[in-house]
């Protein structure tokens, strides 16, 4: 095993769907699956079922033991009877299981499909919750990482050809930009970096936020509208590489100088980052990092989710820093560990471990500012893996 399996049941591990959606099949497997597929780990033994159609692919690119056809088991005579899609999975894995006596008992994921458990306990068959799941993908390896990176730089090169545009746009007297005759939205903006990534091997399955003006102090907000000179515009840009991994990545940008108060915002944000990131080494606690971001942003006079960092707690308004400082990236774009407080705050960082650390202050009178980087735990400290330059004004 690549992956210590340190807090889950030592039971045979029993997984069952395709491994685009559900990236703990994928990085058990190493098999890119459209289709479910049945897949059974015990200790060193990893076994995939797989219809004739992927039995060939799998045993070519997986990193299974062994890759059984789901004939074997009488799939394709239980199809031409008539049984239901679960009614013959459960019989499929009720024969694969009492094969060789592999046991009646296995532990699954949380995910697991509802209606297949119950076919499968009504064949006698005990399923068990695996604890602490998550944590087999927290630890990246090398070429985790360097897959990682790679979508970074793919990021950073999109971002860096998006900036270009700003830069070449024109400014009206009203402010308004104009890029080759048409007025510049930010739905274009996210056109070309969403191009330029799909250029590079990657894809935006949850989008690209490029947010101007006010719309930059909603963190999720996607952004809409034409752009202007003089306002921060945040891009945040999350794609996922052919690779299957993720990167995460923001910077907020303007056209121009923007007001004094998103200036000052800026220069508060960029400290914190860099005192964040200054503290990330082996052992210290996501909260703790966290924390501290807080500290440095409320003494500078804004607001954060702690209690008592409210500098005018009649104010209804939500604003100053009120999200998470960072969290883990991998298979999926949110992993363990985390950056802020919950289960995986209170967890000491260890080497492997990929994080995010992503400050911001919002207001939404005038909009935000964020900055992200994407680090590596090392056993010295952090490598950070972003490269691009923090520039407010472009």
């Amino acid at each position: 095993m690549s992956q210590s399996r340190a807090g889950i049941e030592p039971l045979p591990l029993l997984f069952y769907g395709d491994s685009y959606r559900f990236p703990d099949i994928y990085q058990a497997t190493r098999f890119l699956a459209p289709d479910p597929i049945i897949v059974l780990e015990n200790g060193e033994s990893l076994v995939i079922l797989t219809s004739s159609l992927e039995q060939a692919r799998a045993e070519k690119e997986s990193r299974a033991t062994a890759v059984r056809n789901l004939n074997e088991f009488g799939y394709r005579e239980l199809s031409m009877q008539g049984f239901s899609g679960d009614e013959i999975t459960a019989t499929v894995l009720d024969r694969f299981l009492s094969e060789d006596g592999r046991g009646r008992t296995v532990s699954v994921p949380r995910y697991f499909p509802l209606g297949l458990a119950d076919q499968l306990r009504a064949r006698g068959i005990d399923l068990v919750i695996a604890k602490d799941l998550e944590s087999r993908r927290r630890l990246k390896r090398p070429d985790e990482v360097e897959a990682i990176e790679t979508a970074q730089r793919a990021t950073e090169e999109a971002w860096a050809i998006a900036v270009d545009a700003l830069r070449q746009a024109d400014v009206l007297k009203d402010g308004v930009l104009m890029l080759d005759g048409e007025v510049f939205t930010a739905e274009r903006l996210r056109a070309i970096v969403e191009r330029e990534l799909l250029l590079r091997g990657c894809r935006s399955p949850e989008g690209t936020i490029v947010a101007p003006g006010k719309q930059a102090a909603d963190p999720h907000e996607e952004g809409s509208g034409p752009l202007h000179a003089n306002e921060p515009i945040v891009m945040d840009i999350y794609p996922q590489h052919t690779s299957r991994y993720f990167s995460d990545f923001t910077r907020t940008v303007s056209k121009g100088t923007p007001p004094d108060e998103i200036c000052r915002m800026y220069e508060v944000v960029k400290r914190a980052q860099d005192e964040a990131i200054a503290m990330l080494r082996p052992g210290i606690v996501g909260r703790e990092v966290h924390e501290h971001v807080e500290d440095v942003i409320f003494a500078a006079g804004y607001d954060t989710q702690r209690p008592g960092h409210r500098h005018r707690p009649d104010d209804p308004v939500i604003r100053g820093f009120f999200h998470g400082t960072g969290h883990g990236v991998g298979l999926e774009i949110h992993e363990p560990p985390s950056i802020g407080r919950g289960k995986w705050g209170m967890v000491g960082l260890e080497p492997g471990d990929v994080v995010t650390i992503e400050p911001g202050v919002y207001d939404p009178d005038i909009g935000g500012v964020r900055l992200e980087d994407i680090l590596v735990i090392t056993r010295e400290g952090s490598r950070d893996l972003t490269r691009a330059p923090r520039e407010l004004v472009v």
